[in-house]
């Protein structure tokens, strides 16, 4: 049996780099937004939607990362290389027609799409043209991390991304007092940029060596990467870009609220996220001892146990973010926070199930469960917007509610299939 020790090892890592990246870019963020409620609600709006598209195109890197743990765990180094190197084509690629959609049609999108108007909306529109090259380089970084991964090398990424935060808050604070929003748009891509050369620079041997093997496996990724996209499709569509755009018709200072709380929620959700990597980097291993089903009790109870220890002292500390970001804001958001954070409780269980079926070759059955559920709860937020009805409260319930069925059912379908 795999140690939960040894996966702690592995994962802590991991958690410290995401919360610290995390935390410094609140402090980043307060430079950035220079206490303007207006401010803060467009760099919010947009950050949620990069997330939602490097979500979706990164799926195709995320069967990188599953298709390439399996091969090093197996010494298939040939084949690992050539995966290497056509999912760096393919990144580069999703990338750069990324960058030129953003600047060509940015502005249409925001303005039709989240409902943006006049000083608002030339203010998006800046930031969103400089984050243009954003989806290329987390994609570039999301592939090289999992070269460190794979080899169980998770300390370099965390001190790596401590780095780039501090620089992030650095260049924030010398360049928006010069240049305002183009300032923090500015910082966030250097500070990518700084990742990227670093990564490069630890594996770069790894990258060599896959620069001289032919690639042969990029319409396999390709394929494996199709569900995986059109599951984050579903997500993105509707947990991001659907939810902000609902969000953001629930007027200025709710919005600015839930800009706040969705900060503090990108941290409670870290664990999740990370212990389902977890999975596919430890998978193969609980595999072949035949310990799968222990393996992924561990990774559920060590994944609450961190997200309860994150959870106590942000919530009690949420007021204090809230005026530290913007002193507009005056609403006691702690209910508010503890709700939400309650209404997400699934996210461990789900993020994890999804990730043991999508490693088990079940892409698809989750592709499937995910459209006719991701649907249904669409059509309730639309019902209950067009009633007029729609609440931060509703919004949420329908989020938290999704994530319990689709969890309940992803752990039926590992158990009848005997996974579990």
């Amino acid at each position: 049996m795999i140690d939960s020790k040894e996966m702690n090892r592995f994962a802590v890592p991991l958690v410290l780099t995401n919360i610290g990246q995390i935390i410094i870019g609140q402090l980043a963020l307060h430079f950035a937004v220079n206490n303007s409620s207006m401010v803060l609600s467009g760099i919010s709006i947009i950050q949620n939607m990069l997330f939602a598209f490097g979500g979706l195109l990164g799926a195709f890197s995320l069967s990188f990362n599953i298709k390439s743990s399996k091969a090093y765990s197996n010494r298939q180094y040939s084949r690992f290389n050539d995966l290497l190197k056509s999912n760096v084509i393919i990144n580069l690629i999703i990338g750069t027609a990324f960058a030129f959609f953003v600047i060509f049609y940015g502005e249409t999108m925001l303005s039709r799409l989240y409902g943006f108007r006049g000083s608002l909306l030339a203010l998006a529109t800046n930031y969103l043209v400089i984050m243009s090259p954003y989806i290329m380089l987390t994609l570039l970084n999301f592939s090289l991390t999992n070269l460190l991964r794979v080899k169980k090398e998770t300390r370099p990424i965390m001190w790596v991304g401590l780095a780039s935060s501090l620089l992030d808050v650095l260049l924030n604070y010398i360049l928006v007092p010069l240049l305002g929003i183009r300032g923090a748009a500015i910082s966030t891509i250097v500070s990518l940029c700084f990742v990227t050369c670093s990564y490069l620079f630890m594996v770069y041997p790894m990258i060599w060596k896959a620069l001289f093997v032919k690639s042969t496996t990029k319409l396999e990724l390709i394929k494996f990467g199709i569900p995986l996209a059109g599951q984050e499709v579903l997500e993105s569509v509707l947990f991001i870009i659907v939810f902000d755009a609902f969000m953001a018709r629930l007027g200025l200072e709710l919005l600015a609220i839930y800009a706040v709380i969705s900060q503090l929620l990108s941290i409670i959700r870290v664990p999740s996220f990370v212990y389902s990597t977890t999975v596919s980097v430890y998978l193969p291993e609980a595999e072949k001892l035949g310990h799968v089903k222990d393996f992924l009790q561990t990774i559920f109870k060590n994944s609450y146990v961190v997200s309860m220890l994150l959870a106590c002292p942000v919530v009690l500390l949420s007021n204090i973010l809230s005026h530290f970001l913007s002193d507009e804001i005056t609403t006691n958001i702690v209910p508010i926070t503890l709700y939400t954070f309650l209404a997400m409780g699934m996210s461990p269980i789900y993020e994890s199930s999804k990730m043991l079926l999508q490693s088990f070759g079940n892409e698809k059955f989750v592709l499937h469960v995910s459209i006719l559920i991701n649907l249904a709860s669409v059509m309730i937020l639309a019902i209950l917007q067009l009633l007029n009805v729609q609440t931060y409260w509703s919004l949420y319930f329908i989020y938290g509610l999704n994530l319990f069925v689709l969890s309940l059912i992803f752990l039926r379908h590992a158990s009848s299939e005997k996974f579990i």
